[in-house]
C-alpha cells in the first residue's frame, strides 16, 4: 500500500488576495486513498474542513504562527485527529528523534486531543519503550513495501 504526504502551500496566493480553491480541489482529486494532503494556509479554513469532512476526510490542524496554519487532510478513521509524519528514507536514529521531538513539542497528545501516526521503514523497536514510559498507547501495522505504520495515542 503506497502512502505519501502531498504538500500544498497556498499562503502566497492568499497574501496576494488570490483564490486558491480550484488548486486545492484539484490537489484533493489527485491524492490516493492512503495519502495525506498537507495544506499550508494563512488562516484555519473551517468551511473547507467542513466540505471535505462531508467527502470523508478527517483533518488535524497545527497553528505555527498568527498567520500560518498547517492542516492535514486524510481518510483514515480515528477517535481523535491524527498528525502524520513520514519517517521513511531517514537513517536511524533520525526517525526516533523526529518522532520524540514532535511528541515533546505538541501537548495535544498528552491531553488526548490529537494522536500521531508515523510511517517508518521498520518497526521502531527503540521507540516503543519510550512510548510506554510516557504511557502512550500504540498500534503497529506492517503494510509491507518498507512501510510500517505506528499510530500513537493517549
Amino acid at each position: 500500500m503506497s502512502r505519501k504526504i502531498v504538500d500544498l502551500d497556498v499562503r502566497e496566493i492568499l497574501r496576494q488576495h488570490g483564490e486558491p480553491f480550484d488548486l486545492i480541489m484539484d490537489t484533493f482529486g489527485q491524492i490516493g486513498e492512503n495519502d495525506v494532503l498537507q495544506l499550508h494556509a494563512t488562516f484555519e479554513p473551517t468551511p473547507l474542513m467542513r466540505v471535505q469532512g462531508k467527502q470523508g476526510f478527517q483533518n488535524a490542524v497545527q497553528q505555527v504562527d498568527d498567520d500560518y496554519f498547517i492542516i492535514q487532510f486524510y481518510r483514515q478513521a480515528a477517535s481523535v485527529p491524527l498528525w502524520h509524519i513520514d519517517n521513511r528514507g531517514l537513517e536511524p536514529p533520525q526517525p526516533m528523534i523526529r518522532t520524540l521531538e514532535w511528541l515533546d513539542g505538541h501537548r495535544e497528545i498528552e491531553a488526548g486531543t490529537m494522536g500521531l501516526e508515523i510511517w517508518n521503514e521498520r518497526v521502531p523497536a527503540l521507540l516503543l519503550p519510550e512510548l510506554e514510559e510516557r504511557r502512550l498507547r500504540y498500534e503497529i501495522t506492517d503494510e509491507g513495501a518498507m512501510t510500517v505504520v505506528v499510530r500513537i495515542q493517549r
